[in-house]
């Protein structure tokens, strides 16, 4: 469980959470120009194809609201309850003293016993997987408290239930029946949207899409950097992207990328199970 509060800051970006083995998924992942030839937006009709295929694959926001707002509700005195297993029987948990601020039931499709989330003072998040009054397993990544990066609700358009005061959000974002959860990651120089889902075939959790790229326009006013949105019939998100600059980086030139401060459009493609860019949105 403590072997996320351990790594980099790269290997988080680039990986999977947990204290399982990192997870590759070089069969799915395509680049930015990839994604933006094939799935682009045309509003002449040009990429008509296209705009149906990602249509058919996504799934409606009012669908996703209802998926969240059906989610399973515990009483106070269940939460109670596996809060004092978790003091009773996490040694870390024990050690550090850590206190417990959120607690929830999920759903996350973990075998083996309920599913559990949980955010502790010490600014991470564990899935813990409970049967019988045991602990079975866990799996933990981290979190940011919100207002340390912004005194505007940039939460305010992500659907989903809440995490405590932090960055993150779980719920059943893509349709497949079970919970996923976003973050907004700040890590030092950059600002990344992650968003987690379990894989049961390498049992851990991995990015539906990694290293999303955004800006926090104004700390005061807003707006949120990312929105759930229909756009041109499609459902997903706009980001408002920015690109920093990495020296050495792949393709890196000492000046900003054209594409800093624009707004971009995501949205979930079944098939390759990933969120792909869509396109710039133009009003």
């Amino acid at each position: 469980m403590r072997k996320i509060v351990l790594f980099s800051i790269a290997l988080f970006l680039f990986s999977c959470f947990g204290n399982k083995k990192d997870i590759v998924h070089t069969d799915s992942e395509i680049s930015t120009d990839k994604k933006t030839d094939t799935l682009s937006f045309d509003t002449k009709g040009e990429t008509e194809t296209e705009i149906l295929t990602v249509q058919n694959a996504s799934i409606s926001m009012e669908e996703i609201r209802k998926r969240i707002r059906s989610s399973t509700f515990v009483t106070e005195k269940e939460k109670e309850d596996i809060k004092a297993l978790i003091y009773e029987n996490d040694e870390y948990v024990k050690q550090n003293k850590l206190e417990i601020t959120y607690i929830s039931e999920a759903n996350f499709g973990i075998t083996g016993g309920d599913n559990w989330i949980v955010r502790f003072s010490d600014g991470v998040i564990v899935i813990f997987v409970i049967n019988n009054n045991m602990i079975v397993k866990n799996y933990s990544t981290t979190t940011f408290n919100l207002a340390e990066y912004s005194a505007f609700d940039i939460m305010r358009d992500i659907p989903g239930i809440r995490i405590d005061n932090s960055t993150s959000v779980f719920g059943d974002f893509n349709g497949d029946g079970v919970d996923e959860i976003f973050i907004y990651g700040f890590y030092g120089a950059g600002k990344f949207i992650v968003i987690y889902s379990y894989d049961k075939e390498n049992d851990d959790f991995f990015n539906l899409y990694c290293r999303i790229p955004f800006e926090i326009i104004d700390f005061n006013h807003g707006p949120a950097p990312v929105e759930f949105i229909n756009y041109n019939g499609i459902d997903g998100f706009k980001v408002c992207i920015f690109e920093p600059e990495v020296a050495g980086g792949p393709g890196w030139t000492p000046s900003p990328s054209p594409r800093n401060n624009k707004w971009f459009f995501y949205t979930w493609d079944a098939e390759q199970r990933q969120y792909v860019e869509v396109g710039e949105v133009i009003d």
